[in-house]
C-alpha cells in the first residue's frame, strides 16, 4: 500500500450524473471536508434506537451535536495517524485487500466487459444439460461461466506478462511452519482452539519466515507472511487437510496469487490512482484508525472493582429497572394528512379496527409491544399513556425511515425496580465500564478538537431535523 492514500483528499467522488447538484460541504478539518448528505446518512443511523437491557434516555439527536461528533471522528483519526497507528498490520491488511477488490474490478471490467457476449447456443447448450432451469435461469449460468472462462484465460495472460514465478523450493518449509505453528504454538490456545490463529503470524513467525518467497512477479511479491494471513481467513473447519505437504501450501497459494497480480496490472494502468478509489480507502482507514486510537486511549482504565459497581447500583436502581412495556395496535399512514384524517374519523366514533383495516400500511397485524428500546426518540410521547387511550399522529420509525400513525394502547406494564443480585452486579459492572471509557473517549475528543483547527459551516445544517429526514425517506 502507498503512501499515497494518506495524502489523498478525501473529496467527493465524481458523480455519474453530470446534472446532480453540487455536494454542500458543512464541515471541515485538515484535509477532510464532511458534506451534507454524509451527516443525513448519520443522523439517520443516530436516531434509530437501540435495543438494551436496562434502558438510557438517550442524549438528544441534532444535526449540531452529531456534526459535531463526525469532526471529532476525525479529529481521532488524524490523531491516529500523527502518532503512526496507521502503520498497524490489521489497518495495512485491511486498506491493502479493499485497494485489491477495488482496483482489480475495475480492471477486470475495462478487460473482460467488451468480451461478454452470450449466444442463443450458449444458452441452449446450458439448458440441453439442466432442463429444469427456465431460460433466464439457463442465460444466468452461461454468462457466469463465461465470466469464468474469461477471468481464467485473462488471469493466465497477466501472470505471463508479469513473469509469475513461484518459488517451489520453499513450500515443504512452509508446509513445516505450519506444522509448528498447528501443533506447537509459542503461547497455548484454548480447549476448543484447534486451529492456527492470526495471532501466531506476529508471535510465532520469525522475522526471517514472514520474508520467505513463494512467488514473485513484475510489481509485487508473495511471501509466507502472506500465506498464513490467507489461510487465517478460511474459517478452520474449511481449511485444508493437506497443509502438512507442500502440495496442500501450493494448492492455497494458487489461491493467493490472483488479486496481488491483477492489482499489480492494475496499478500499472493507473486504477490505483482513481480518485473514488482513493476517497473509498481514506475513509477506511480513518474508519480503522479511530477505532485504534480509542482503543489505546481506553486501554489502561481498569476493570470496576466489586465495591464500585455495587455503589453504582445503589447511587441510582432505578437504572436497573424493567422496561416499560405498552400493547398496542397502531394504523400506519402514508402522510400526516391522512393520520390526521384518520384522528378525525376517530374523534367523531369511527372504530379503529375498522380503520386500521382501511387505512393502515399494515393491515392485518396482531397487538404488539413497544419499549423504550424499540421507540427510541418517541418513547417520550408514549412514556405516560394509559389503556384504551389512542395517541396520535405522531411520528414512529417504518421501514428504512419514519412514517405517521395512530396509536391505540391496550395495556400498559411499567418499569419494574429489581434487588442487587449476581446477575444485576454482572450488567452494572459493564455499565459502569462502558460509560468509564466512553467519558475517557469523550475528554479525548475535546482535547482533539481543541488542537486540530477545523470550521463548521452552522448555517447550512440550522434546518436538518433527524425526525423530518426520517419522514421524507422513501421507502426500499
Amino acid at each position: 500500500m502507498t503512501g499515497s492514500v494518506l495524502r489523498a483528499q478525501n473529496a467527493p467522488a465524481p458523480s455519474a450524473d453530470p446534472n446532480a447538484p453540487a455536494r454542500v460541504a458543512v464541515a471541515a478539518i485538515g484535509d477532510v471536508t464532511i458534506f451534507q448528505d454524509e451527516l443525513v446518512r448519520r443522523l439517520l443511523q443516530e436516531i434509530r434506537p437501540h435495543e438494551e437491557q436496562f434502558y438510557q434516555e438517550p442524549p438528544a439527536v441534532t444535526a449540531q451535536s452529531v456534526l459535531r461528533k463526525m469532526v471529532a471522528e476525525k479529529a481521532t483519526s488524524m490523531e491516529g495517524r500523527r502518532l503512526g497507528l496507521d502503520k498497524d498490520e490489521q489497518i495495512r491488511r485491511a486498506v491493502t485487500q479493499l485497494e485489491t477488490a477495488r482496483i482489480v474490478t475495475r480492471l477486470l471490467e475495462t478487460e473482460l466487459g467488451p468480451k461478454l457476449r452470450i449466444e442463443d447456443s450458449d444458452v441452449n447448450q446450458v439448458m440441453k444439460t439442466r432442463p429444469k432451469l427456465t431460460r433466464d435461469q439457463a442465460k444466468t449460468v452461461a454468462v457466469q461461466a463465461k465470466v469464468n472462462q474469461l477471468r481464467e484465460q485473462y488471469y493466465a495472460e497477466v501472470a505471463a506478462k508479469r513473469h509469475l514465478a513461484k518459488v517451489t523450493g520453499n513450500l515443504a518449509r512452509t508446509a513445516e511452519i505450519h506444522q509448528r505453528l498447528l501443533l506447537r504454538p509459542r503461547q497455548p490456545r484454548g480447549p476448543t482452539q484447534y486451529w492456527i490463529l492470526n495471532s501466531q503470524i506476529v508471535t510465532d513467525l520469525s522475522d526471517e519466515e514472514k520474508s520467505l518467497l513463494l512467488a514473485t512477479f513484475d510489481g509485487g511479491q508473495f511471501t509466507v507472511k502472506d500465506w498464513f494471513q490467507l489461510l487465517c481467513e478460511f474459517p478452520p473447519p474449511r481449511r485444508p487437510k493437506d497443509l502438512d505437504k507442500a502440495e496442500g501450501v501450493e494448492r492455497v497459494l494458487e489461491m493467493g496469487l490472483r488479486g496481488p497480480v491483477l492489482a499489480a496490472e492494475a496499478k500499472s494502468r493507473g486504477y490505483d490512482k482513481d480518485p473514488e478509489v482513493l476517497s473509498e480507502l481514506r475513509r477506511l482507514e480513518d474508519d480503522r484508525l479511530l477505532y485504534k486510537t480509542q482503543e489505546v486511549r481506553v486501554k489502561d482504565i481498569p476493570e470496576p472493582t466489586a465495591e464500585q459497581v455495587k455503589a453504582y447500583f445503589d447511587a441510582d436502581p432505578s437504572r436497573f429497572a424493567t422496561n416499560p412495556t405498552l400493547k398496542v395496535d397502531q394504523i400506519w399512514c402514508p402522510d400526516k394528512e391522512t393520520a390526521q384524517k384518520v384522528r378525525t374519523a376517530i374523534d367523531q366514533g369511527g372504530d379503529f379496527d375498522a380503520l386500521r383495516k382501511e387505512h393502515s400500511l399494515q393491515k392485518d397485524v396482531s397487538p404488539y409491544s413497544l419499549t423504550p428500546g424499540s421507540e427510541g426518540v418517541f418513547w417520550a410521547q408514549l412514556a405516560k399513556s394509559e389503556p384504551n387511550q389512542v395517541l396520535g399522529p405522531i411520528p414512529g420509525f417504518y421501514g428504512n425511515g419514519a412514517k405517521w400513525r395512530l396509536i391505540k394502547v391496550h395495556e400498559v406494564i411499567p418499569a419494574k425496580t429489581q434487588d442487587y443480585s449476581e446477575q444485576i452486579a454482572s450488567s452494572a459492572k459493564w455499565m459502569l465500564f462502558g460509560e468509564e471509557r466512553r467519558r475517557a473517549v469523550e475528554a479525548m475528543e475535546k482535547e482533539l478538537l481543541e488542537k486540530y483547527p477545523h470550521e463548521v459551516y452552522s448555517d447550512r445544517i440550522r434546518d436538518l431535523d433527524p425526525v423530518e429526514i426520517a419522514l421524507k425517506q422513501q421507502d426500499k
